[in-house]
């Protein structure tokens, strides 16, 4: 078949490229080894890329054609279909007071490029307020290898399933998907590669309402300079602060993999600072629940051939010393006190959630020191037994009166991660007798059947139909919580690393049309020792974590930007209700309708959250 000029053009161009090095993104951040973003293309993909390109030289473009939706897809490393949004001039968007606002600009070449850089300068409002650029943030998303699950459990999402096929990229070598938000000064970019830059607009909470206009600027060595105006249009309407969120976000965090993956000895100071800047990470998006340990690796289970290992590539470990002297069990809070305190200090909670009573999916067993011999002991008892019984027991009542003393107990929940109903009974009845104090704070993450025993109950999404909006009310009336949770599944909508970005800011809009009060999350951070090369442990990839490993906390996500977001459409929902007496008034059942109407990222309009969002600010300033 005979070849176009371009194609051949393409094809020696990248027979003849010389691999260059590229350090600003591979060489930042956590992780070793090979880095995907530094990779030179194969001449077939070079081929494929310079047509969707149609130029070797430079290009910019705005994903989705609009800026407003630019955020809502993941851009592919390497595009091989025609590209939208190269005739995009002009930028807007549209905010409310006290919120973030994120877009993303791409930029591709035919060449290598150096010093990608990407700004946005003042923006001038009514009567000359001014919203200032600095805080205004850039950062560059980073892509990561996409694998597929070492054991495919029978309801783990695979990539065929979850990922769009205009999102995940690459020569199979291996595919790759944009996740991380890499901070930095500047990026350097291989020939024939796409680099989005990731922009999050901070609205200030003293901002007048109006057309504010700028400009946001892209620049390289090779003398690219690109500018975009830029025109934000801020409503006379507010979200409030992340601790005054009405959303109920409970996401589990590990605090073991913060110092492993930062190379930092486990619960020193250097740990403990670590800690902290992650729940400032948590309490940025309004995060309810302190979750802590009070047993060593409470997501320890049976596996295949009768092996018994934790769900996580680093087990969890108790927060609670439990010691045993050969008569009665003591315990040490002292490790728990100072994780609490960490945590209510950088604006966690004020709820705290105590894992757990149950092993998952495994049998019951307890771990102590011996103090007689100082050894270690695990011992296998069974649930209900003499043994068990004797353990908790002691335990509870101890923990009560602790968190007592403390000022916690009215805040502090036993929590459960899916347990059926029946071992749930013998856990309820059993705390009715030695601890009555928690017998209204028990949290349970799994079947709606544990409905009655739950006054925190995450109904997973087999069960979601099941709460109606009624039930939801009703338990909401008797002060209790109802959420809902994703994990392997459903393949949509979700939150994996390779979901379809506009799937995660959905995911608050669902709690809002089923007047539930918010979602749960596991995990936060419960990495490999390297995601950025080896993104997977057991399950379906970025089903275990949210977030990255930086270098002094966290570094975020699309789809944790894509929730914040989310959570703030919610606020937004929930003031309009209380404008219009707790009641939903056609403009607003038509908004949640046109924002959940397709809950696969793949097929979904992109525009359905702005339209649907334009339409509950519209509601609320009218």
């Amino acid at each position: 078949m005979a070849r176009t000029p371009l194609v051949a053009a393409a094809a020696f161009v990248a027979g003849t490229l010389v691999a260059a090095t590229t350090t600003a993104i591979a060489g930042s951040g956590s992780g070793g080894g090979s880095d995907v973003n530094s990779r030179q293309t194969t001449t077939w993909l070079t081929v494929k890329v310079a047509d969707a390109m149609g130029t070797r030289d430079t290009i910019t473009w705005v994903p989705t054609g609009s800026f407003a939706s630019s955020a809502e897809v993941r851009v592919p490393r390497y595009p091989t279909t025609a590209i939208q949004g190269r005739d995009t001039k002009d930028l807007a968007l549209s905010a409310v007071r006290n919120e973030q606002v994120s877009a993303q600009l791409a930029i591709a070449s035919g060449h290598d490029l150096h010093g990608v850089r990407a700004s946005a300068g003042d923006l001038t409002g009514p009567g000359g307020a001014r919203i200032s650029g600095s805080s205004t943030q850039v950062r560059f998303v980073r892509y990561v290898p996409v694998q597929r699950s070492k054991s495919e459990m029978d309801w783990s999402a695979t990539i065929d399933q979850v990922s769009s096929a205009t999102e995940v990229s690459g020569d199979r070598n291996p595919d790759v998907v944009g996740d991380a938000l890499q901070e930095g000064s500047s990026v350097d970019v291989p020939a024939y590669a796409a680099q989005p830059l990731w922009f999050t607009f901070h609205i200030p909470k003293a901002a007048k309402a109006g057309t504010y206009t700028g400009a946001v600027r892209v620049t390289a060595d090779d003398g690219t300079k690109v500018t975009y105006p830029l025109s934000v249009q801020v409503a006379d309407a507010a979200v409030p602060d992340p601790k005054d969120y009405d959303f109920f976000l409970d996401v589990w965090a590990q605090p073991e993999t913060m110092a492993l993956n930062s190379g930092v000895e486990l619960w020193s100071d250097r740990h403990w600072k670590l800690i902290e800047a992650y729940d400032k990470d948590l309490a940025s998006r309004g995060q309810k629940v302190i979750n802590t340990t009070v047993v060593d690796d409470p997501w320890h289970h049976q596996w295949s051939l009768g092996t018994r290992r934790s769900q996580t590539a680093t087990p969890y470990s108790s927060m609670v010393a439990w010691k045993w002297d050969g008569s009665r069990f003591s315990f040490d809070f002292s490790r728990w006190d100072k994780y609490v305190r960490t945590a209510l200090k950088a604006g966690l909670g004020p709820d705290i959630g105590a894992f757990s009573m149950l092993a998952f999916q495994d049998g019951e067993h307890l771990t102590y020191t011996d103090t007689r011999t100082g050894k270690t002991v695990y011992e296998n008892v069974d649930l209900g037994g003499d043994r068990w019984r004797e353990a908790w027991g002691e335990f509870l009542p101890a923990f009560e009166q602790h968190a007592k003393a403390k000022g916690w107990l009215d805040h502090t929940w036993l929590s459960f991660d899916e347990r059926p109903a029946d071992t749930m009974t013998v856990v309820k009845d059993f705390v009715h007798e030695v601890a009555p104090a928690f017998d209204d704070r028990i949290s349970v993450a799994g079947s709606v059947n544990t409905e009655s025993i739950a006054s925190d109950l995450s109904v997973d999404w087999g069960g979601i139909d099941q709460m109606t909006a009624e039930k939801a009310e009703e338990r909401r009336k008797a002060g209790k919580i109802t959420t809902f949770y994703v994990y392997g599944s459903p393949a949509h909508p979700n939150t994996l690393s390779y979901s379809p970005a506009v799937e995660a800011r959905m995911i608050p809009w669902i709690s809002a049309q089923r007047h539930l009060d918010g979602f749960l999350r596991w995990s936060y951070d419960s990495w490999t020792s390297d995601p950025f090369t080896q993104p997977v442990y057991i399950f379906s990839q970025g089903d275990e974590y949210l977030v990255y490993p930086g270098k002094d906390g966290p570094m975020s996500s699309i789809r944790w930007e894509q929730l914040k977001e989310g959570i703030e459409d919610f606020e937004l929902v929930g003031e309009l209700r209380r404008k219009e007496g707790g009641s939903d008034s056609a403009a607003l059942t038509e908004a949640l309708a046109t924002a959940t109407r397709d809950l696969d990222g793949r097929t979904k309009n992109v525009t359905d959250i702005e339209t649907a969002r334009a339409a509950v600010v519209k509601e609320l300033t009218s």
